[in-house]
């Protein structure tokens, strides 16, 4: 069983399709474009999935997270600690009747729901957190083109970084091996950020390949929507992130 947090109008199984791995092409702005690639998307669909609805929330709540963690570059720019800075935002918004910014609107909330959805029955996961799967990635990383101009040396902190041009090839070079027993991997297992649990990258090579969902696909089994649910409020608490519309 796995949840993921997805808009309505598109479904609890419908992704973009990323189309480049590794570095972004360099263009002609001066102003880099933000990396919005998921951490191990591949070329086609990924699609990601948490052990827990506690953790799927975690992970949706990243954005806010950080725009509640920048206001600490604003305290240090007026000489104020961070604490003392958000409680004055604070103030002000409820001041002058107006939303902090790290605030989750009631529209965010209803255009989301939380999937339960049914994972497969047959495969096999990659656990990128494990030493066997570094061993063998440094083996495989040297063969793929870019690898070695992106990544010197492989630890733990390469798979868990934020350097999207590292963890994507990575992803692609998994995505391209087969298996012992004949099989392609489903995708990969990794331990959330958030500590709340863990995660799964899933690879719907058939979509990718222009095929119908088969018996051994990710099946949406139910859908509700999050801002009703008790654990939604636990885990925007749990981050001191503001629900907006609430009557408690």
């Amino acid at each position: 069983m796995s949840f993921r947090v997805a808009k309505d109008r598109y479904g609890a199984l419908s992704v973009p399709q990323n189309t480049i791995v590794g570095p972004l092409p360099i263009t002609s702005t001066t102003k880099a474009s933000p990396d919005v690639r998921g951490r191990f998307d591949t070329l086609g669909s990924t699609i990601y999935l948490a052990d827990s609805n506690r953790c799927a929330y975690a992970e949706v709540l990243t954005g806010f997270r950080k725009s509640r963690a920048s206001i600490s570059r604003a305290a240090e720019s007026i000489g104020w600690t961070v604490d003392d800075y958000i409680k004055q935002v604070l103030t002000d918004a409820k001041s002058n009747g107006i939303d902090v910014p790290w605030a989750v609107s009631a529209d965010w909330q209803m255009d989301r729901s939380i999937y339960r959805i049914q994972m497969p029955a047959r495969g096999w996961w990659v656990q990128m957190d494990h030493p066997d799967t570094l061993a063998a990635l440094e083996r495989l990383a040297p063969t793929v083109s870019g690898m070695t101009e992106v990544l010197q040396l492989l630890t733990a902190g390469s798979i868990s970084g934020e350097n999207r041009a590292v963890t994507t090839l990575l992803a692609e070079v998994i995505r391209q091996q087969v298996l012992d027993d004949g099989s392609e991997a489903l995708g990969i297992s990794f331990a959330s950020k958030t500590l709340f649990g863990r995660c799964w990258a899933y690879w719907d090579r058939r979509f990718d390949g222009g095929l119908p969902p088969g018996s051994n696909n990710l099946r949406q089994l139910a859908a509700e929507n999050v801002g009703p649910d008790p654990d939604f409020v636990h885990v925007a608490a749990h981050y001191d992130v503001p629900l907006l519309g609430r009557h408690a």
